[in-house]
């Protein structure tokens, strides 16, 4: 009886995740929408274009609205509310679970400061309301603490999978990066909440390609590039990392952090005049790069204010996931390099070149490689042999940030 409860929870957990993925995602594309005016007339536009759209004056307003919220809501959070235990804590201590309405309003916060363009990932809010469900239900089931541990892991796989269609992905990351185990119970389960959370999300969002990258070829110049790019990515993802760890400037719940975050946010507002890229989760900076829509001296612009703004953001206390952030700093770098590389060396795609970079600089951030690898192939339905390029770049990036200490 022990077992079956077990594995009722584990597929419940994967459509709730589904659920989830879907409600969160149409939230933030109503506020997109709502706060740049854009998408009314029926006709798909990306976030990328509908920020461009909006006037300097509006970026500016909707971002000082975003540094309200974000640091009032946070304060409120942290002031009044019960502590808040994220997803890594919860696996340590699994049976005290995540409190559940603390987490469902720190997930609206995230979801609305990134659909108003906070700078910072939407993956981390599906990953803990999925999370806090399965914690809650996995209580009532009275499932032991291995039992709980994995299924608050699953279920934050499942909400990964749910908002990027990335099943296979989903179920490395619930393997290498949530709980370091590679067990066949371990496996099956990650399996099987990631699909269902998958095909759930499907009936809501559609079976989405994330990207649509163009000119994907594979030549001998790529190999040797990836061999260069990889070191140079994984000592910069290191860097990046631990620039990341030193916010916020001061505690949450000190008052002074609300004046502090609407002036951030309305600075990266100033900013996004010239840089409207650098609004949202990072998809933008990928976009351009995949499809080759940029030039290198943008794209390292990109690199610069992607990277400042982010800081930024975390300074003054707001949350979010790095995943698609690392992404675009990874692959503005590697479109730029390929430039370089192109004007002295026989030619390869720069758009190659940038889902490469994109792959490396999220598996060494992030400490997840194959987990990258395998996302950014499902991401962008890229061909299978880019495999070896995306091996050879993240092979040189570990080598090199393992002897940086970062392991």
């Amino acid at each position: 009886m022990g077992r079956r409860k077990f594995w009722f929870a584990l597929a419940a957990a994967g459509v709730i995740g589904g659920l989830v993925g879907i409600v969160l995602t149409e939230l933030m594309h109503f506020i997109q929408h709502t706060a740049y005016g854009y998408g009314a007339d029926g006709v798909y536009t990306s976030f990328r274009e509908g920020v461009a759209q909006a006037s300097g004056m509006r970026r500016v307003a909707v971002l000082t609205l975003c540094g309200a919220i974000a640091g009032g809501g946070w304060w409120l959070l942290k002031r009044f509310g019960k502590p808040q235990i994220g997803i890594k804590a919860a696996l340590k201590q699994p049976l005290q679970g995540l409190p559940f309405l603390t987490t469902v309003f720190h997930v609206l916060l995230q979801i609305i400061t990134v659909g108003l363009g906070s700078p910072l990932g939407r993956e981390v809010a599906p990953r803990e309301m999925t999370a806090a469900f399965a914690s809650a239900g996995g209580k009532r089931l009275g499932l032991e603490e291995g039992e709980m541990r994995l299924l608050i892991a699953c279920a934050s796989g499942a909400g990964l999978a749910a908002v990027y269609n990335v099943p296979f992905a989903s179920t490395l990351f619930i393997l290498e990066a949530m709980l370091g185990l590679w067990t066949q119970q371990a496996v099956a389960a990650a399996l099987l909440t990631s699909v269902i959370a998958t095909a759930v999300a499907r009936i809501g969002l559609g079976d989405v390609q994330q990207y649509h990258p163009t000119n994907l070829s594979i030549n001998t110049s790529l190999l040797w590039f990836s061999a260069i790019i990889g070191p140079i990515l994984g000592a910069t993802a290191v860097f990046f990392q631990r620039t990341a760890q030193k916010f916020p400037f001061i505690k949450r719940d000190n008052v002074k952090i609300i004046p502090l975050a609407v002036c951030m946010f309305a600075l990266i507002g100033v900013i996004s005049v010239w840089f409207p890229e650098i609004l949202g989760n990072g998809k933008a900076g990928n976009q351009l790069t995949f499809g080759g829509l940029t030039d290198w001296q943008h794209s390292l612009g990109l690199t610069a204010v992607k990277w400042l703004v982010v800081l930024m953001a975390l300074a003054v206390g707001a949350y979010g996931g790095l995943i698609t952030p690392s992404m675009m700093l990874g692959s503005t770098i590697a479109f730029a390099a390929a430039a370089a590389w192109n004007s002295v060396f026989p030619a390869m795609p720069s758009e190659s070149a940038a889902v490469v970079g994109a792959a490396v600089f999220l598996g060494v951030s992030l400490k997840m490689p194959l987990t990258a690898i395998v996302f950014v192939l499902e991401l962008t339905y890229a061909p299978l042999s880019l495999l070896l390029p995306l091996c050879i770049g993240m092979a040189g990036a570990l080598g090199t940030s393992g002897k940086m200490g970062f392991k």
